[in-house]
């Protein structure tokens, strides 16, 4: 942990918060990944362990990706327009990210009393949160969750279900153990969980490796797209809504397309422009070290962040403005980074 006594001292404040609540929304940002979404049905389980009286609701802007519906205890996951009890809590907690990307249920979240924040982003857009819990040196947010969990505030029980749901964060913010965030310790943590027994090989292969044959198609057509700018250094692509529509693919659909963009040879930074419903443009950032893409993403726009090798972000700007101004700054900023030690 970066300073123990503060990340004590936050977890008292969320006990006691917890202590007085009767109503909990739990929330992550839109386009919810296999981290938030694990990550979020671990906090349920260790709540409700701890305070089993609290009604404790999982609600997203987004429908839950059919690629995590194995996970147990999926089937609390709701969205604004399944919800249906009011939609007033005493305390709000948004996980792996900030409230701002969190779509029509940041409105729920303002309102609550009390608002958690759960992260282990380095980066993300300030917001007055009444508790902030964020450890940059955990390689997912299950990994942070996991150690509060055990602590003598939750002392949650560590069996087969609660291990799939913090293995399958651990997994896909890791690549694997793959990427460079993955340390000893979280490579100590997935050994740990796979004592419990659970079906390691199933929860990496639905929740990170099966894909839909319309998903084989976009990732097909978007490499096919893929142009390399900066004397190579730099590898971008674009997905847009017309083509989703023309694959009858879904949003999810879109998962790892910036994983295969990045494993190219020779560049420093994969970039993917995706065009989302509402004109607006998301992207998706991957570095090699030499630029830090959170940095980079957040000076494109307060609704950007991430992690030094991992970032993404919103812009206000329809795919054909944000390509070229994207790329502009993308091509200046890598070249004022400094060259990495190989």
């Amino acid at each position: 942990m970066t300073d123990v006594k503060k990340f004590l001292a936050q977890l008292s404040d969320f006990d006691s918060a917890l202590k007085t609540a009767r109503r909990i929304l739990v929330t992550a940002p839109a386009a919810a990944d296999g981290d938030s979404i694990g990550a979020q049905l671990a906090l349920r389980r260790m709540i409700g362990h701890r305070f089993p009286q609290l009604e404790v609701h999982i609600v997203n802007d987004e429908l839950m990706p059919d690629r995590y519906r194995f996970l147990p205890d999926v089937e609390m996951v709701e969205t604004p327009d399944s919800f249906k009890g009011p939609a007033e809590f005493d305390l709000g907690v948004i996980v792996d990210g900030g409230i701002d990307r969190a779509g029509r249920v940041k409105e729920w979240f303002d309102r609550c009393p009390v608002k958690v924040f759960i992260d282990h982003h380095a980066v993300s857009v300030e917001y007055p949160y009444t508790i902030r819990i964020v450890e940059p040196k955990a390689c997912s947010t299950t990994e942070l969750m996991y150690h509060l969990s055990q602590t003598s505030f939750f002392s949650t029980p560590i069996d087969k279900d609660f291990a799939q749901q913090i293995y399958l964060g651990l997994i896909f913010d890791t690549g694997f153990f793959r990427h460079s965030n993955t340390t000893p310790e979280a490579m100590e943590l997935g050994a740990q969980l796979l004592r419990t027994g659970f079906d390691f090989t199933r929860v990496g292969e639905r929740g990170m490796l099966e894909r839909t044959f319309p998903s084989l198609q976009l990732l097909a057509d978007t490499l096919n797209r893929a142009e390399r700018v900066a004397h190579g250094k730099i590898i971008w692509s674009v997905l847009t809504q017309k083509k989703l529509k023309e694959l009858g693919a879904s949003d999810d659909d879109r998962e790892g397309i910036i994983d295969q963009l990045f494993l190219t040879q020779g560049i420093d930074v994969a970039l993917l422009f995706y065009e989302l419903p509402n004109r607006e443009t998301r992207l998706s950032l991957r570095s090699h070290g030499n630029l830090d893409v959170a940095t980079f993403a957040r000076s494109l726009t307060r609704r950007g962040g991430g992690h030094t090798k991992a970032a993404g972000a919103n812009v206000e700007l329809p795919m054909e403005e944000a390509i070229p101004w994207v790329l502009g700054k993308l091509t200046e900023a890598l070249a004022q980074s400094k060259p990495r030690v190989e």
